[in-house]
């Protein structure tokens, strides 16, 4: 328990016994004070925590702390930061995309802050923390985009129900744009939809009331940093593909429509992008790392011909990339290897600069 948790309980028991009503009161005031307590002592475990810097610990504090220290290590070097899911995680090495990046002239750092299962919320609560960490924008933040996540609104209940990960990621703006998806019925029909609302309701109440945060919360300080990068070697024991099924998914092409997002999500991404270019940032890019169901990167694909079609968006869909992903380069059906992600790496940078996205 950190050491205000400590204080915070020593001060309730003083109160608690000054502020003793001198006879029995009705179930009205006595209500009444109940939620008045349980409101002040909320707001001041909240601003306690906010001024020490508490949190409930991830993976995710882990490698925002690892890429502030890479930052303040090199203070002058300007910041490309790709924002994403495990596809980045298992698939974009940002050491060796700085390198490719510097061998073709551009000064800037590369960040890879991405987590598996991270919601569009979360990712962005987390880049929020990053640039509140530094004091500084990045000149250009990549922000992943991918099916899976447009559709599911409450994506982290899919992966940590009541984790201090779940409960943490439940501010009310993430709970504003959840809600604004489950209300356009972004789920897996009616009965999805209410169990989706009854636990984004049970969540929001535990982050509101600060529940778990001062037995588990820690000081971004006492964060040990790990890198987000996170390469595999041998495939998964569940992936079973073999060669000629990995290329039938490679080689295969149903076409690209232009397309928009789900509403919510489409709103999000606006929002999200007006206030980080309100906030410094120069420019802000798509894209999505490849994978092998051929309708994930024709989605995507269909956004940067639609919906992202003003702004950098960089799909899978190329033919020569495809091409040198076929072989045993996958750790699963949507996740690279290091040898698949060194490919990627490669072929990104090539694509960053054709787009022109840093100049």
């Amino acid at each position: 328990m950190h050491w205000f948790a400590f204080l915070a309980a020593c001060l309730a028991l003083i109160l608690a016994r000054s502020l003793r009503a001198p006879k029995r009161s009705g179930i009205f005031f006595g209500s009444l004070i109940f939620l008045t307590a349980f409101v002040a002592t909320t707001i001041t475990v909240r601003t306690m925590a906010i001024n020490l810097g508490v949190t409930r610990p991830s993976e995710y504090d882990a490698f925002v702390v690892d890429a502030v220290n890479t930052v303040k290590a090199h203070p002058d070097e300007p910041l490309a930061v790709f924002v994403g899911a495990s596809f980045s995680r298992n698939g974009l090495d940002d050491e060796k995309l700085t390198a490719d990046l510097r061998a073709k002239g551009y000064p800037h750092r590369v960040i890879n802050l991405s987590l598996q299962g991270a919601s569009l919320q979360e990712r962005d609560a987390h880049l929020r923390a990053f640039m509140h960490l530094t004091g500084r924008a990045p000149d250009v933040v990549f922000l992943e985009v991918a099916r899976e996540f447009d559709r599911d609104p409450t994506y982290v209940f899919q992966v940590a129900k009541f984790s201090d990960r779940a409960i943490e990621q439940m501010s009310p703006d993430a709970v504003y744009w959840s809600m604004k998806g489950l209300a356009q019925g972004q789920c897996d029909g009616k009965a999805a939809c209410l169990k989706s609302l009854g636990l984004l309701n049970l969540h929001a109440a535990m982050n509101l009331s600060n529940i778990g945060l001062l037995s588990t919360g820690e000081a971004v300080s006492d964060i040990k940093a790990l890198s987000s990068f996170d390469p595999q070697d041998t495939p998964r024991k569940t992936f079973t593909l073999e060669l000629p099924e990995i290329e039938a998914h490679l080689i295969k092409q149903t076409g690209i429509t232009p397309s928009d997002g789900p509403a919510w999500a489409r709103l999000f991404r606006k929002n999200q992008r007006d206030r980080l270019l309100s906030q410094g940032v120069r420019r802000v890019a798509y894209y999505y790392p490849p994978v092998l169901p051929e309708g994930d990167r024709e989605y995507v694909a269909g956004l940067c011909a639609g919906e992202l079609s003003d702004f950098p968006c960089i799909a899978p869909v190329d033919t020569k990339l495809l091409a040198q992903l076929n072989g045993q380069v996958w750790f699963d059906e949507k996740h690279l290897l290091r040898d698949g992600a060194e490919v990627y790496t490669d072929w990104l940078a090539d694509q960053i600069d054709r787009w022109g996205a840093l100049k």
